[in-house]
């Protein structure tokens, strides 16, 4: 849609921010390589800064090849936090501060899911555990079902949370396949860029990581996904943009 794709250019014209305005952060990814696409540039950022940045991924990723035989379930589950583990490293220069929740990919539990107190209670004792300034979180309007529960997760879990951080949404699906009506919700949002062209290199290398998303390494699956150059062209631009409530 010409409109969504012409957000590009709104982007390339916004104030941006000193990450240090943002403080001590929890970044949130429903699947791994999801913290890389959305923040990866700025968490760079804050790292150069000193900035201490913790990350939480919350499925096992496991349904990007459901097909395959050659990496089944717990293989592929493993194989991607590997790859998460060295995009991380990549980013920060450390792997110290993450946790894997393992929660079945595809099936990230929503409010209406048996599942989702119980998930909504691990991550506000995480978050009070963390006690991060800000927390990125997947747009709550993304297309995906797993990046909008992931977000009704951490909404939920921040209201319990004794900490009360900032909560800024990354968009990842939008740009593909988002709706006319999706722009007028982010119209009633707050919009801010953080400029990335000290670290878009890095944040690169960190994508590249997820050799399993980025590349035919599993090619035993027809139906396996894999990251598009015109999905990746999305992300690689010196600009990295989030949305923030206007309440």
């Amino acid at each position: 849609m010409n409109e969504i794709s012409n957000f590009h250019d709104h982007v390339a014209h916004m104030d941006t921010i000193d990450v240090a305005q943002l403080g001590s952060s929890l970044v949130v990814a429903p699947h791994p390589d999801d913290e890389t696409l959305g923040c990866g540039g700025t968490v760079a950022m804050m790292h150069k800064q000193g900035i201490a940045v913790h990350f939480l991924f919350i499925s096992d990723g496991s349904m990007s090849h459901p097909n395959s035989k050659q990496f089944p379930s717990e293989k592929l589950r493993d194989l991607r936090e590997q790859e998460a583990r060295k995009a991380v490293q990549i980013l920060v220069g450390n792997t110290d501060h993450i946790n894997f929740f393992r929660l079945k990919d595809s099936l990230v539990p929503d409010k209406n899911s048996a599942l989702f107190s119980e998930t909504v209670e691990r991550v506000t004792r995480l978050i009070n555990q963390v006690r991060p300034e800000t927390i990125f979180v997947p747009w709550q309007q993304d297309p995906h079902r797993d990046h909008r529960a992931t977000w009704e997760i951490l909404s939920e879990a921040v209201k319990n949370a004794t900490a009360k951080p900032r909560f800024l949404e990354y968009p990842i699906w939008f740009w593909e396949l988002g709706k006319r009506e999706d722009l007028e919700l982010i119209g009633q949002m707050k919009k801010l860029a953080v400029a990335i062209d000290e670290t878009l290199e890095i944040k690169n290398k960190a994508l590249a990581a997820h050799v399993s998303q980025v590349t035919h390494l599993i090619d035993d699956d027809p139906e396996g996904f894999m990251l598009s150059a015109e999905v990746i062209a999305h992300f690689n631009t010196p600009r990295e943009l989030f949305f923030e409530s206007a309440s």
